[in-house]
């Protein structure tokens, strides 16, 4: 594989979602971008940060003026929960966007480079999943959004969209049309947020998966050793394959730094939307309109967290077969030497690779997705027993 198609596929998994984060302000810049830039790049993120918290404190008021109303709350906390997410989101992204870059400049390096066809295959197969991802996230994500916002036009012209707080009376023309267009405007970068987010760090998962993916077939592709210089060979490919194995090491702590914060805290909005989407849903069954867009935004709710964990699952999955794949080379054909250091790889190779959330005794995973899915289950079904 030559190097420009290698700096091309690797841009694959990552380029677009980037480029929507940079033109938002909140990852760092080129070290060598201009000083006009930097002033642009710092409004940008002025702005995106002044319409999430001017959101925000929308919606705590509006909840805070209903704080007797359960009906209510659970109609704020609808888009709440989402906007905080979306807060952490750019926080933590800001605040060590040095750090995040670091991640794409070791992507681009030429120790995760294929070195054969079959590593070839397996690299293009793991972009192109990538990029299906992406798609697909992307295209729900904005369908939601977009039922959210055209939805209420149709079933009633006279109410917003999203239920927060109204400075002014919604009877004039001026004052519904500029909240209506000042929620479109809020809404939708905060949705190209959210899928550029969640879906990069879909793709930098799904990029440690291949790369895991890779090094099995190179430990497996480990041939016999006859001779003494077969077994220097081997010796040598050995060590090659235990750097690989650091530097995918390294990068997996990086991106888990990228994703830990953000990933924690979205897993509880997530929770708190379920809930009050499930009860929504529960009392509006006569509504077609309504059901239709609240089931398009709780199923991209369900991905949102699914994209992760899967991504994650992938990847500690594909790492627990690394052992295997080493066993089944040709070990035992190599030297006393050779074979001692076969069984330290497979003895470091024995712990799988996980992503650990703020709670380091739980890891992003498909349990850790279903738990969350009986657990806001649950606590819908305990709250419209109390509330009924």
């Amino acid at each position: 594989m030559s190097q420009s198609t290698y700096e091309e596929l690797t841009a694959c998994f990552y380029k677009y979602q980037v480029w929507y984060l940079k033109l938002l302000g909140v990852w760092s810049l080129q070290d060598y971008a201009t000083r006009q830039q930097r002033v642009w790049h710092a409004l940008r993120c002025g702005l995106i940060f002044v319409i999430v918290s001017i959101m925000l404190l929308f919606f705590a008021i509006h909840v805070l003026a209903n704080i007797d109303q359960i009906s209510v709350i659970l109609e704020v906390f609808f888009m709440f929960a989402t906007e905080l997410s979306c807060m952490t989101k750019l926080l933590s992204i800001k605040l060590k966007s040095a750090n995040h870059a670091r991640i794409l400049t070791l992507m681009h390096s030429t120790a995760f480079q294929p070195i054969s066809s079959r590593e070839y295959q397996i690299y293009m197969r793991g972009a192109a999943r990538s990029v299906k991802w992406r798609n697909i996230y992307a295209f729900t994500s904005l369908l939601a959004a977009s039922l959210i916002l055209v939805t209420q036009w149709f079933v009633d012209s006279s109410a917003l969209p999203l239920s927060m707080y109204e400075p002014c009376n919604l009877a004039r023309d001026s004052c519904y049309y500029g909240l209506y267009l000042y929620q479109v405007l809020s809404l939708m970068p905060s949705c190209w947020l959210n899928i550029s987010f969640d879906s990069v760090c879909g793709s930098l998962l799904f990029f440690l998966e291949t790369q895991l993916a890779m090094l099995s077939a190179r430990l497996q592709s480990l041939g016999a050793a006859e001779t003494p210089p077969d077994n220097v060979s081997v010796a040598m490919e050995l060590r090659d394959c235990c750097l690989y194995y650091g530097n995918i090491v390294k990068l997996k702590e990086m991106v888990v730094n990228l994703i830990r914060v953000p990933g924690s805290v979205q897993m509880l909005c997530s929770v708190l939307v379920l809930v009050s989407n499930f009860y929504a849903l529960s009392i509006r069954t006569s509504e077609t309109a309504f059901m239709i867009m609240l089931g398009s935004y709780q199923f991209v709710m369900l991905m949102q967290i699914f994209i992760i964990c899967y991504a994650a699952d992938e990847m500690s999955g594909q790492s627990a077969l690394l052992s295997h794949a080493l066993y089944s080379s040709e070990w035992t054909t190599w030297n006393k030497t050779n074979r001692k250091m076969c069984l330290l790889m497979m003895l470091r190779l024995s712990k799988p690779l996980e992503v650990h959330t703020l709670d380091h005794t739980q890891s992003f995973n498909s349990l850790t997705f279903a738990s969350i899915v009986n657990c806001s289950y649950s606590y819908f079904a305990l709250l419209k027993r109390v509330n009924s």
